[in-house]
């Protein structure tokens, strides 16, 4: 007994050298990275390809995430400046405050590396975070126990459940990336509830502001179920009859009172440091985006509009057991035959909670189809700004594959034991140490004959002939398209646009130019109604019958309009033809920057056709225009108008001497200018991002000190 207790001893207090992980542990990553390969093959063979869904010729790579990549570098090479204004849509519009631009996820950085060409550094991200996905899952599977097979099946299942791949596929990488921080979420919330320490709140509290820096809309989904996870495993942890086993406790009085005492800061402690850590690090996004919500028209959506694309019951929960070949992204329900099955011998290990998870998750996603998320609508009015609820599948997709890794270990340590005793059958227990590989590749085998028909990968377009031909035009103008016949990323600079953040007065001015009004709330602009499987959009002619008002488009710089379609609108003039695109010269387009005399006449809020007219472009000319900053020399006296979007954070200086900026025709920037000729200089100085980012940045600080020193 001695020697035993020695030899324990020796092993507490040897040095970490001698306590080296296995190689089995140290191959664990580079085995999910192979696998993510796997899953993703035609992008691994193709790797500087761009993944599309296999019956679509759009993806958000393609529309948003590439062009804005493009964009931040194109600004940090040209100017030195961090965009925190977007020039390429909607005739500008808050580019810092916008979830989409993934300036303030850590992570995204690597895309800023120069000499990295963007589809393939946007791959490689992609596949990054799948096997992060896959990783954070096993880990913690092995945090509750498990050994490292069942762990390792529970990974393998979610890393490449055909939700994650699919979705991956539409090029939602801002999605992909935050739901991959999911599991690292749960593993922080269990051991800060489980073990509390302030160290394990704050790593609580960095995991999920990962995730919202990421994807705003998956931090809702996140958020909510550590919470509840936090909740379930604190209310086991102060059931138990002592005090948590901190070293704190062995110095503390014996008495009820100190137990309960310590209990509580033994609850409360890890919360606050969470909840303190999240905020602040989130905060250089959070801030400005609560602005930018109250400018935009996201804020009024009605149930309907909510509920968008709800997962209809039938057929879509058969694909659970009968996988959509091909599927759409937002209704792809299918898991895999053997997860699936495992997770119900998972309830036997009592997983109750996750069991309750995923039902919870199940009737989220049906949206509309079901009573559940109407009545959270009702009940949670900021529900509203989440959209599509078979977003929600990816918890389900998370529980299951976790039940699955418990199964299995209830398979391999109880049930086929038990029956081998009972039935007197030796073979079944050589079995067992052949049947977690088994699983493991008919679950891998499986998921890759899913997984290869949800994306395809194909070379990244080239610039549109119509494109190229305005690109080529001498000055400084805007585009339009009714019928997406310019792609984004093509370098123009669009009042046309997609995003789901749109300022309310951009959206009010543009549909009265485009003639295109929306019924309900829509991502794009001009609006087009939501594509389905059933229902499939032809973008080519979905505006046809749309008349644009030239004037309108004229008086935000629209010099060019292309369309699939024929346009009779008086004003434009055809140009150029390109196959079925047909490019407009707009004749009443008005220069970037012009002169109103005089200024005590242009009214700043009424409708902007008739108070901009008279615009005299001849008396201001641009000398300088960035993202952040445009300088100009203008003669007065007279109303400088600035065909640019104002916002709050847009400042003016007339000879180097502060003015106040005023909106013109309810849109446009505008300064007053007495006589002779002035030096105008427009910079952009949000306020909440700098906030925001000085309180990111103390947020940062406090995680390293706790990380450093904390318990």
């Amino acid at each position: 007994m001695g020697a035993d207790r020695l030899s324990r001893m020796g092993d507490r207090i040897s040095p970490p050298a001698a306590r080296r992980p296995s190689l089995v542990t140290r191959l664990i990553l580079p085995s999910f990275f192979l696998l993510a390969l796997l899953y993703l093959w035609p992008l691994s063979l193709h790797p500087n390809f761009i993944a599309f869904p296999p019956k679509s010729e759009f993806t958000d790579l393609l529309i948003t995430h590439l062009p804005n990549a493009e964009y931040v570098r194109d600004s940090l090479a040209r100017y030195g400046q961090l965009p925190l204004w977007n020039a390429q849509m909607f005739a500008g519009q808050p580019f810092a405050a916008d979830p989409l631009a993934g300036m303030w996820y850590p992570p995204g950085w690597l895309l800023l590396v120069g000499s990295l060409p963007l589809p393939f550094a946007f791959n490689l991200l992609l596949a990054l975070h799948v096997a992060w996905a896959g990783y954070g899952l096993y880990r913690l599977l092995r945090d509750e126990g498990l050994p490292p097979g069942p762990a390792f099946l529970g990974g393998l299942a979610f890393c490449g459940t055909p939700k994650l791949i699919a979705h991956l596929g539409a090029g939602h990488v801002s999605l992909v990336c935050a739901v991959s921080w999911t599991p690292w979420l749960m593993l922080a919330v269990k051991r800060a509830a489980s073990g509390g320490g302030l160290k394990h709140g704050a790593l609580a509290g960095a995991s999920l502001a990962l995730i919202f820096l990421a994807d705003v809309r998956w931090a809702f989904y996140a958020g909510g179920l550590g919470a509840a996870y936090w909740l379930v495993l604190l209310s086991r942890v102060l059931a138990h009859s002592g005090p948590p086993p901190r070293p704190l406790t062995n110095v503390i009085a014996r008495s009820e009172a100190t137990k309960q005492s310590t209990r509580l800061f033994f609850a409360v402690g890890p919360a606050l440091a969470f909840g303190g850590i999240f905020l602040s690090l989130s905060a250089v996004l959070a801030l400005p985006l609560a602005e930018f919500l109250s400018y935009s028209n996201r804020s009024a959506l009605t149930l309907a509009e909510a509920a968008v694309l709800s997962l209809p019951p039938y057929p879509y929960l058969l694909g659970l057991v009968i996988p959509d070949l091909g599927g759409f992204y937002e209704w792809m329900t299918y898991l895999g035959v053997v997860p699936l099955l495992l997770s119900f011998l998972g309830l036997s290990r009592g997983k109750l909670f996750w069991a309750a998870v995923v039902l919870c998750a199940v009737a989220f996603s049906l949206g509309a189809n079901f009573g559940f998320f109407p009545l959270l609508f009702r009940l949670l009015p900021g529900l509203g700004f989440l959209r599509v609820p078979p977003r929600a599948w990816f918890i389900v997709a998370f529980g299951v594959c976790l039940l699955a890794a418990h199964g299995a270990q209830s398979l391999i340590s109880d049930l086929l034991p038990r029956l081998a005793q009972r039935y007197a059958r030796p073979s079944l227990t050589y079995f067992v140490s052949y049947l977690l590989p088994l699983l493991c590749l008919l679950t891998a085998l499986d998921l890759l004959r899913v997984d290869s028909t949800l994306l395809v990968a194909r070379p990244r377009p080239a610039r549109v002939p119509a494109a190229e031909w305005i690109a080529a035009q001498p000055g400084l103008f805007r585009v339009y398209s009714p019928s997406y016949s310019l792609p984004p990323g093509d370098g123009l600079q669009h009042v046309d646009g997609v995003n789901p953040l749109q300022l309310a007065a951009s959206v009010k001015f543009i549909e009265s130019a485009s003639g295109v009004h929306a019924s309900s709330y829509s991502v794009t602009l001009p609006a087009f109604e939501a594509e389905t499987p059933e229902a499939p959009v032809d973008l080519a002619t979905a505006n046809a019958e749309a008349a644009p008002d030239a004037r309108l488009l004229g008086l935000l710089n629209v010099k060019y309009v292309a369309a699939e379609f024929p346009l009779t609108a008086p004003g434009l003039s055809l140009a150029q033809i390109y196959g079925r695109t047909r490019v407009y010269e707009n004749v009443q387009a008005v220069a970037r920057a012009g002169v109103i005399t005089p200024a005590s006449e242009v009214s700043l809020n009424n409708s902007p056709a008739t108070s901009l007219a008279g615009v005299e472009a001849d008396r201001a000319e641009i000398q300088f225009l960035s993202p952040n900053r445009v300088e100009l020399r203008a003669a007065g006296p007279g109303r400088l108008i600035l065909s640019e979007v104002i916002y709050p954070g847009w400042q003016v200086w007339v000879d180097g001497v502060g003015q106040p900026i005023e909106m013109a025709g309810g849109l446009l920037r505008s300064v007053v200018l007495a006589s002779g000729e002035h030096e105008v200089i427009f910079e952009f100085h949000p306020l909440t991002v700098y906030v925001g980012a000085a309180i990111s940045l103390l947020g940062l600080i406090a995680l390293i000190g706790l990380w450093r020193w904390g318990k």
